[in-house]
C-alpha cells in the first residue's frame, strides 16, 4: 500500500508538472483531465479492492483468534484458573453462545467466594444483554453480599456467610470439592461435609484459618508445613485411621479432604454417667493402639491422641482423625504465643518442649484409658501452669480408688502408659495393644466359665 500511495503521488505530480511546463515554456495545451481522472479512479478502485480482500482475510483470522481464546478459556475454567479464563473470554465476541459460557464463568466466581469478580462478569454480559437470565440482579445482590462478607472460618456456619449461600444461588466450593453444610467447628476452622462431584464421593473438609495477626512470610511456611503434614499423613493407610483424600488452599484457608465417617467420636463417653463397659472400652483402644502402631513405623506421630480425635463408627470400628493435624495446630498458635486449650493429654515431653516420638501418643493413650475407665482425668490443674506441673512431677491417681470395678491387670496397664520416663513407658503401641487383648481375652475366658458353671448348678 505504502508503495503504490508513493507511485500514484508521483505520477499526478509528473503529469501535472509536465502540463503546467509545456504551458508556460512552450504555449502548449495537453489536456490531463481524463488521463488524471483515470489514474485517481484507477487508484481508487484497486486499493478498494485491496481493502476488501484484506479485510476478508482480517476477519478470518480473527474468527479463527476468537475460537482460540475461547478454547483456551474453557479449558482455564475447567481447570479452575477462573482469572485466566475470563481474561481469554474477554477477547471473543459475546454472541448467545458466549453469554452462556460468562455466565457459567460467573457462576464459578460465586462458587470460589470471589464475588465482587462474579460481579463483574455478570457486568459485562449486562453490557452486551441487560435481559440475559437474570444478570443484572445477581450483579446487584452480588455486590450488596460482597460488602459484608466473611472469609476465613466462618465461611458457610455463620449467618452472613448464609446469606452468601442465598444470594449467590449457588453450592459453595473448595478446590474441586462441593461444599454441603457444616459438621462441626475445631480450634482452627469448620469441619463441612463436602462432595467431590468427579467421582460423586462423600468426603469431609476440614479448613484451617491461620490468624490474622501472623506476618505474611510466617503464613507462607506455615501453608507449605501444613502441605507438609498433610501429604505424610496422607500416606497413612489403615483401617483404624481416617484416611486423607486431598489437600490444598484457597484465597484465605486451607483445607484436607478425608474419609466421611458416620459415627461420633469418644468424647461423650469420658463422663462417668456415660461410661462404656470395660470390655469395649479395652476393645477399643487395643485398635487404637494398632492404628497407631502403624503409623509411627512410618515415622508419624499424632501428638493430639484424645476423645474426641477417636471416632466410634456406626458400624462398631474406631478411627483416629487428624494425624498430621495437631502439629499444625501448635505451630500456628506458637506463632501468637498461646495456647489454645488446656493440655489434659500432653506427654511430659511435650510440655517440656523435648523433641516427641511415638512415645508420647503412648502417654496420651494412657490418659485416654484412665478417662474412659473413670470419668475423670488422671491430671488436673485450677489453670495451665498448675496442670503441667502435675503431668511433668506429680503421679497420677490410683484408677481403683475412683472405679473399683478396673481390674488390676488394667491398672497395670494405665501405669506402665502413664510413666513420667518415657524410658520407662511402651515403647511400642502395639505392645500396649497386645496387653489390651490379652486381658480382654482373660476376662472373656472367666465369664465364659462362670457362665457354663451357672449352667451346669442350674
Amino acid at each position: 500500500a505504502l508503495t503504490a500511495g508513493i507511485v500514484f503521488v508521483a505520477l499526478v505530480t509528473l503529469l501535472i508538472t509536465t502540463s503546467a511546463y509545456l504551458f508556460v515554456s512552450m504555449d502548449l495545451w495537453v489536456g490531463i483531465s481524463y488521463p488524471l481522472m483515470l489514474l485517481v479512479f484507477g487508484y481508487i478502485a484497486v486499493i478498494s479492492l485491496q481493502y476488501f480482500s484484506t479485510e476478508t482475510r482480517k476477519e478470518e483470522v480473527e474468527g479463527q483468534s476468537a475460537e482460540t481464546n475461547r478454547l483456551l478459556g474453557l479449558s482455564f475454567q475447567s481447570q479452575g484458573m477462573l482469572d485466566m479464563a475470563f481474561d481469554k473470554f474477554r477477547r471473543v465476541p459475546v454472541d448467545d453462545q458466549m453469554k452462556d459460557i460468562l455466565y457459567s464463568l460467573a457462576l464459578d466466581f460465586e462458587r470460589k467466594r470471589q464475588l465482587n469478580k462474579a460481579a463483574m462478569v455478570y457486568a459485562t454480559i449486562e453490557e452486551h444483554d441487560a435481559n440475559f437470565k437474570d444478570v443484572a440482579e445477581k450483579k446487584n445482590r452480588l455486590m450488596q453480599v460482597s460488602e459484608t462478607m466473611v472469609y476465613g472460618d466462618s465461611f458457610v456456619g455463620a449467618d452472613k456467610d448464609d446469606l452468601t449461600v442465598d444470594a449467590a444461588g449457588t453450592r459453595p466450593t473448595l478446590g474441586r470439592y462441593e461444599v454441603l453444610k457444616p459438621l462441626g467447628k475445631g480450634a482452627m476452622g469448620t469441619v463441612y461435609l463436602g462432595q467431590d462431584p468427579r467421582i460423586n464421593r462423600t468426603c469431609a473438609i476440614k479448613t484451617f484459618r491461620f490468624g490474622d495477626d501472623i506476618e505474611p512470610d510466617v503464613v507462607a511456611d506455615l501453608k507449605a508445613k501444613f502441605f507438609r503434614e498433610a501429604e505424610s499423613a496422607g500416606t497413612l493407610s489403615h483401617p483404624n485411621i481416617v484416611t486423607i483424600y486431598d489437600a490444598g488452599d484457597e484465597q484465605d484457608l486451607a483445607y484436607i479432604a478425608m474419609e466421611y465417617l458416620e459415627g461420633e467420636d469418644l468424647a461423650p463417653y469420658t463422663r462417668k454417667d456415660s461410661l462404656l463397659p470395660m470390655l469395649k472400652v479395652v476393645e477399643y483402644l487395643a485398635d487404637v493402639a494398632d492404628g497407631l502402631e502403624y503409623a509411627h513405623q512410618k515415622g508419624i506421630v499424632h501428638r493430639d491422641i484424645k476423645p474426641a480425635n477417636i471416632m466410634r463408627l456406626t458400624s462398631g470400628e474406631v478411627k483416629i482423625t487428624d494425624f498430621g493435624v495437631a502439629r499444625i495446630t501448635a505451630t500456628s498458635q506458637t506463632q501468637t504465643g498461646i495456647i489454645k486449650g488446656t493440655p489434659y493429654y500432653m506427654s511430659p515431653e511435650q510440655i517440656s518442649g523435648v523433641k516427641v516420638d511415638g512415645r508420647s501418643d503412648i502417654f496420651s493413650l494412657g490418659v485416654v484409658l484412665f478417662q474412659m475407665l473413670t470419668g475423670t482425668l488422671p491430671f488436673q490443674g485450677e489453670n495451665p501452669p498448675a496442670l503441667m506441673h502435675q503431668i511433668i512431677h506429680v503421679r497420677h491417681p490410683d484408677p481403683k480408688a475412683i472405679n473399683p470395678k478396673i481390674i488390676t491387670p488394667l491398672v497395670k496397664v494405665i501405669d506402665r502408659a502413664l510413666e513420667k520416663d518415657r524410658d520407662h513407658r511402651y515403647q511400642h503401641a502395639a505392645l500396649m495393644g497386645d496387653h489390651l487383648r490379652q486381658i480382654r481375652k482373660a476376662v472373656d475366658a472367666v465369664l465364659s466359665k462362670n457362665q457354663s458353671r451357672a449352667v451346669g448348678n442350674g
